[in-house]
Parts: C-alpha cells; structure tokens; sequence
C-alpha cells in the first residue's frame, strides 16, 4: 500500500515578502550602478562633451577693439592707435590697406600684460596718398582680430591775411583753410617767438581770427599755422615795420598868444605820448594819449607857453619809443 505523507502548508507572513522584494531591488540598483561607472551613489553621471577650441581662454580679455587717436593723419603726423581684447603678451600683426586691398605696410607689435596696446604710434608709409585707409590688428596666437578706418590727408593747409605788413600792436585778421576738422592751431611768428594766438578748426577744416603782434624788432618774419593733429604747417611771410610817427600843425606861425592844434600818426595803439618843448627830455609840456588806430588829435585850445621865435615840438611814445619833431614860429610883439 502506497504511503501517503501529509506535507503541511506553512504561512509566510507578508512582512517578510515586503523586506525580500526591497533587498531585491537594492542588489538590482547596486549592480546597475556599478555597471554604469556611478561616482557617488544615488547620481548617475553623463559623459561631458569636449570643449571647443574657440572658446577664450583665461588670458583673453573680452572683445577686441581698435581705436584711433584721430581719425585723420597726415605725412606729418603718425596714426596713433590703442587695442585690446588680445592675449596676454602675444605677438600683434599690424597692416595698413587701402578699399582695393592693396597692403601698404606690415610689422609686428607685442601685445603688453592685459592683452592690449597703450596708445602707440605708427609711421605712415611714404607713398600714401589722400584717401581712405584701414588699419588691421590680428593676434598671432588668439587669432582675434580688430580693425578701423582713417582718412589721409597729404594737401598742405592754406592761410590769408587782410594785411602781410603791420606795427607792433596793430591787429590783424587771418583766415586758414586744410586743416584736419577739430584739431587745435596755434598761430606763432618767427621761429623763436612763443604762440600768439590758439584756435579750434571749425567742421569743415576752416578757421578765422584776430591776432595782435608783438612788440619786436622791425624785420621780414614767417608767421606760421600748425595743426596739432596734421602738424602740416601753413605759412606766409609778414613784414613788421618800425614806428614812424609825423605830426601835422594846424598853424605854423602865431601871433603872441595865439593857441595851435595839430594832428599826429604812426604811433602804437593806445600808448602814452608826451610832448616837449624845445627838448627830448625832462618835464613834458604835455602828455597825451593815442587812440587804437595810433593816432592823436587836438584842437587849436593848447598854447605853447611863453614860446617866442622858432621852436620844436618833440613828440615820444612811451611804448615804441619812436619820436618825431615839428617846428613852429611865434611872431614878436610889434613895437
């Protein structure tokens, strides 16, 4: 007879079904992360892609620029430039082209400690004509490159004077015209005189004024405009006469008594003027004054005194130091 053995079923409380199935998934989770290569646990990490070789590095200061002290240049004058944004130190390739492309110049220049050029000058090729011109900085390691634009001037500045002969403190009027807009002129006379006269350069390369000269020696002198940009000089010859005053009497003989005027000319503008009688020196007789144009008048209201017979009027400028004479007649008194 067959045996039959009786197996009793266990119960398995849900408890411990709950614990398997999370240790489970723990040892699932452990192997997976161990298999993808996990830094830390619970993080899985994803593959970083390479960086791209345009990207500036830590020595590259940002975007490139490339200024210009002013936007004109002449064969005078050296083009003043100032960069940045390259790397640190490194070598700067610098040209100068025209619209067509046409290379005029090349050289090579250091980048300093920030990556940039202080303001730096640059000599202009000689065979630059007028027109526009472009200069082009390129680093040789960054690659970066800045450019700008310039306008070449080679035509000589002009000036005109409403008179090329005058006296010391006589006023002129000039006009000049060429010259870089903006810029400022200083106006000398002479190579050893100090400037005269400082004006600003209107838009259109234009300028006007007045000037007064000086108090130096009569001669033939060279007055000259210079452009503190362009530094093309415009020049014209300029006599400066010495003074030469003359006196007019109204009368030249008189009876006793009798009072005279007289007109005088040619002395520096506004002076001192004292009058002698009869002498250069000592206790004037009278003491006048010129007028801008230098000249004095006066009425028949002044009596020379008790002058008698021939006499000599003298007449001396305090500030030009020229003098001139006249002679006048008082009659006797008729027995």
């Amino acid at each position: 007879m067959a045996r039959f053995i009786r197996r009793r079923a266990i119960a398995i409380p849900a408890a411990i079904v709950v614990v398997g199935a999370v240790i489970g998934a723990v040892a699932v989770w452990s192997l997976a992360s161990q298999h993808l290569g996990a830094p830390g646990a619970g993080h899985v990490q994803t593959p970083t892609p390479a960086i791209s070789t345009s990207v500036l590095s830590r020595n590259d200061q940002g975007p490139t620029s490339l200024r210009l002290a002013a936007p004109y240049a002449t064969p005078d004058s050296p083009l003043r430039v100032m960069a940045s944004g390259f790397r640190n130190g490194e070598p700067l390739g610098v040209t100068i082209d025209d619209a067509q492309g046409h290379v005029y110049e090349h050289l090579t220049l250091q980048a300093d400690a920030s990556g940039g050029l202080r303001e730096t000058s640059l000599g202009l090729p000689a065979q630059l004509g007028a027109g526009t011109y472009r200069v082009i900085v390129v680093g040789s390691t960054s690659h970066h490159r800045a450019s700008a634009t310039f306008q070449m001037e080679n035509i000589p500045p002009t000036v005109t004077l409403d008179t090329y002969t005058a006296t010391p403190g006589q006023v002129i009027g000039f006009a000049g015209s060429g010259f870089i807009p903006g810029e400022l002129v200083t106006v000398s006379l002479g190579a050893s005189s100090a400037p005269l006269f400082r004006t600003t350069v209107t838009a259109g390369g234009a300028l006007t004024g007045h000037l007064k000269i000086p108090e130096i020696t009569a001669g033939t002198y060279t007055l000259t405009l210079l452009g503190s940009i362009s530094r093309m000089p415009a020049s014209v010859g300029f006599n400066v006469q010495r003074f030469m005053p003359w006196v007019v009497l109204d009368r030249y003989t008189l009876a006793p008594g009798q009072r005279i005027g007289f007109i005088a000319h040619g002395f520096a503008p506004g002076e001192q003027v004292l009058v002698y009688l009869n002498s250069d020196h000592g206790t004037p007789l009278v003491r006048l004054q010129a007028d801008t144009a230098g000249q004095i008048v006066m009425q028949d209201t002044w009596s020379p005194g008790g002058a008698s017979g021939n006499n000599v009027l003298t007449f001396v400028g305090q500030w030009s130091k020229a003098s001139t004479t006249v002679d006048f007649t008082v009659q006797e008194t008729a027995q």
